[in-house]
């Protein structure tokens, strides 16, 4: 494993930004080339031209591993790329070879400094088969992590990013914080009535990590809170008869007519950006 700190003249949330970027991350590297995107929706990997399906962002690639031998020879080897895994502290990226032989882990830990810098701690840790290593790198898995952190990404904060995206970030600390806000517009909405109203939430809670079902009928609103796919909170008012948790479901049962559920998701990359916009 080898890790280092460096400090860039940004504020957080815009290398964050930049972080959770799988295909910069990739770019940057130097050794990970992306051939592949899986489409999660219909659980495929897509090539060639099939990739202007992909309708939302992935976090699973297939991809080309780089590694050198000379500084005229390479070899290459396919597998799996995986991320941007994030956390409130860190991003993290993985990837392992189909066959076994090499395994990495990229993880960046940004820092505020205040609303002008952010300090970033960069650990790359690289197992793979010794005699792999002896012959193809004549290095050791340390050494090659070092060189994916010095060389690579050490050099793109210390030189690319201050050229490219100084005066721009100079500009947004000029006028100060962008305003940021999570999107309020439902992402489902569905009119039935109580018994596919009730089957509605069950299918939508069991999908959401975070998120909100307001439930509407002519004499009834309820709100269900969910996250980790599990009901949180409940509450659900008729007139002057209010009723919460799992009581509050059953007076959905008795609902006449026809009702409306509209869920709200809620991504915690966005709230999280949200929050660090603000800090």
């Amino acid at each position: 494993m080898y890790s280092t700190e460096l400090t860039l003249n940004s504020p957080i949330w815009i290398v964050r930004k930049f972080l959770m970027d799988p295909l910069f991350i990739s770019g940057v590297s130097g050794h990970i080339s992306i051939l592949k995107f899986k489409d999660k929706q219909n659980n495929e990997y897509l090539m060639g031209d099939r990739i202007r399906e992909l309708s939302t962002p992935t976090d699973e690639f297939i991809a080309l591993y780089i590694l050198l031998r000379t500084n005229k020879d390479f070899k290459y080897t396919e597998g799996i790329f995986k991320g941007p895994e994030v956390k409130m502290q860190s991003i993290k990226y993985s990837g392992m070879s189909d066959d076994g032989k090499l395994e990495f882990t990229i993880e960046f830990m940004p820092k505020s400094l205040g609303d002008t810098q952010t300090r970033l701690y960069v650990a790359t840790n690289v197992k793979y088969n010794d005699s792999l290593l002896d012959k193809m790198l004549g290095k050791s898995a340390v050494d090659f992590a070092k060189h994916i952190v010095e060389d690579h990404f050490v050099t793109y904060a210390r030189v690319y990013f201050p050229s490219l995206y100084g005066d721009i970030i100079k500009i947004f600390n000029t006028k100060g914080k962008p305003t940021q806000g999570l999107s309020v517009a439902p992402s489902l909405e569905f009119t039935g009535d109580a018994g596919s109203i009730l089957s509605k939430i069950n299918e939508m809670i069991s999908q959401l990590d975070l998120g909100l079902i307001k439930v509407n009928f002519d004499k009834l609103s309820c709100n269900i809170v969910v996250q980790n796919t599990e009901m949180k909170r409940a509450i659900c008012r008729s007139d002057s008869n209010v009723k919460t948790g799992f009581e509050a479901l059953s007076m959905i049962i008795s609902a006449k007519g026809q009702g409306k559920i509209e869920v709200y998701s809620v991504k915690i990359e966005d709230l999280m950006e949200t929050l660090y916009a603000l800090a």
